[in-house]
Parts: C-alpha cells; structure tokens; sequence
C-alpha cells in the first residue's frame, strides 16, 4: 500500500531531486488523491441525501461525485505528463463548480453565506499548493488575483443571487463580514506561504547534500580505480623484479658457480702437477679459461644489476 501510494504521489515527476516545480506536482497528486477519498466519506456520511433518484439531487450534491471525477482525470494527466494543464483545469474549474454555478442555480442557499468564503481561502491554499510562485509566475499571480478578487466581491456575489433573504443580507453587507474574509485570506495566506517557503529550503539543502555525496562518492570511486592502478602497476614492478632476482639467482647457482667450482678444482690439480709437467700448462690453460667464464658472468651480472638500477629510477 504505501509502495503504491509513493507510486501515485510521484506521477508526472521526471526527476529523483525534489525542485520547486515537482514539490509542486507531488502536492497536486496528494490533493487529488486527498480530496476523492474526503468526498467518498462525505457520500457514505450524508447517504440518505444520496439515496434519492439522480434527478432529484441538487446541483451541489451532484459536485461531489463530478469533483471526483475531475480529480481522477486529471491524476490521469498528471501520468501522462501533462501536469500543468491538470492543474490549471482543477484550479480553474474548483470555484466555478462549487461556488458560482450553485450560488446561481440555488439562488444562494444560506449555508454559501459561510460555505462561500472558506471555500474562496481553501481555493487560495490550493493554488499557493500547486503552483511555483517563482518557476510558475504567471499562472501562480493570475490564479492568486483572481482569488482576491472573489474574496473582495463575495458580499456582492452572495446577495446577487438571493434577493428574498433579510438576515443572510444584514450580515453580509456589515463591514466586519467583509474584513474578517480578508483577514483570514492574508492570514492563511502568509501562513501557507512561509510554511511552504521553508520547506522548500529544507529540500533545497538536502538535495544540495544530496548531490555532494554523490560528488563525494564519485570522486573516491575514481580514487580507488586509481588506486587499484597503483597496486596493480607496483606488483607487476614486484613481479618484474622478483623475475630478475630469480635470474640473479640462477646465474649464481649455474652459470657463475661453475667456473668457479673448475678454478678451484683446476687449483687443486695444479698443487699435485709438477710445473715442469706437460699436463701443467694444460691446467694453467683452462685455469685461463675458466677465469674468463667467470669475469664474463660476473659482467653480466653488474649489466643486469645496473638495468634494475635504470629500471627502478
């Protein structure tokens, strides 16, 4: 359930971050899943006003289900991505379906005198709810204007309409009436306003933190790729000098301790051999020899050596 209502409230939302514009889609898929369910209880509440025949049903009873529709259609807009247009319809047609037509049709029923001007605040709400002042100006200060206006012109709407009612028309036309509806309009108002001014900072930074973690976290995956290549490149340069130990290695236990091991048996047949012996200049001979194998190898061993050196600088 929650998965799928998380599903819902992020229709027509495109990004992961919460900028002013998708805070502002969230909160009109919250209002259209919000007000449905309200109005199915109101239904359930008030179900004997709902169980006479349709034809029967006043204008502002058969809102109820129509509001429930619009608010269906336009969650449906909102999967679409036609967010902007969902909600300017439901904004536009909030105040005429619930307050105008019905003023006009029932000739201002007396619970309007009340129903009217909460409804005209609610509607302000709503707007500050769905639209961006900054991103969406136009629509957000078109839609804010307007609503003003209902709420300077509700004493007049309201006795238009209904030209029998006295006691609705005594309180109406007192000036308080009219400063209590623009009280409480600049009151809710200022108060929704800061409210969503500061939650919209608070996402701001968190989503600016957000984005310097994965900053963050970028730049240590790049260090640790480099890193990995260090490791890498120093243990092939291990490996490669390891090998050539191993060569060192080997020339010492073949290549270099063989003629060493005939010089110093040569040596050795050289004390038991008589010099004037003709098998006496044959061991000095290969003694010769063999001393030159040795002084070869041992070149080849500083060659190597020196290479290591010019390898490891």
């Amino acid at each position: 359930m929650r998965q799928l209502l998380f599903y819902l409230t992020r229709l027509g939302v495109n990004t992961d971050y919460e900028d002013d514009v998708s805070r502002r889609i969230v909160y009109s898929n919250v209002v259209f899943i919000s007000l449905p369910v309200v109005y199915l209880v109101f239904m359930v509440i008030d179900y004997k006003s709902y169980g006479i025949p349709l034809d029967e049903l006043r204008f502002d009873q058969l809102m109820v289900p129509i509001i429930i529709g619009i608010c269906v259609c336009c969650l449906w807009l909102n999967s679409l991505g036609r967010t902007t247009i969902s909600r300017i319809v439901f904004i536009g047609l909030w105040p005429v379906l619930l307050h105008l037509i019905p003023i006009y049709l029932l000739q201002t029923p007396n619970d309007y005198y009340l129903a009217y001007p909460v409804g005209i605040v609610f509607h302000s709400i709503l707007i500050q709810l769905l639209f961006s002042y900054r991103a969406e100006w136009l629509s957000f200060w078109t839609f804010m204007v307007l609503n003003l206006l209902a709420m300077i012109l509700s004493p007049d709407v309201l006795t238009y309409f209904d030209l029998q009612a006295e006691i609705p028309h005594e309180i109406v036309n007192d000036v308080y009436y009219f400063y209590d509806g623009i009280l409480y309009w600049l009151l809710f108002n200022l108060v929704t306003f800061y409210t969503i001014y500061v939650i919209g900072l608070y996402i701001e930074k968190v989503n600016s933190s957000l984005k310097f973690i994965e900053v963050q976290r970028a730049e240590l995956n790049s260090m640790n790729q480099n890193l990995e290549a260090i490791v890498s490149k120093r243990t092939a340069e291990l490996e490669e000098q390891n090998e050539k130990l191993r060569q060192v290695a080997f020339f010492n236990a073949h290549k270099l301790r063989g003629p060493f091991c005939r010089i110093q048996g040569l040596i050795q047949l050289q004390d038991l051999v008589e010099p004037d012996a003709a098998d006496f200049l044959e061991i000095k001979m290969k003694l010769g020899g063999s001393i030159e194998e040795l002084d070869l190898r041992i070149r080849e061993i500083q060659q190597m050596v020196k290479d290591d050196k010019k390898d490891i600088e």
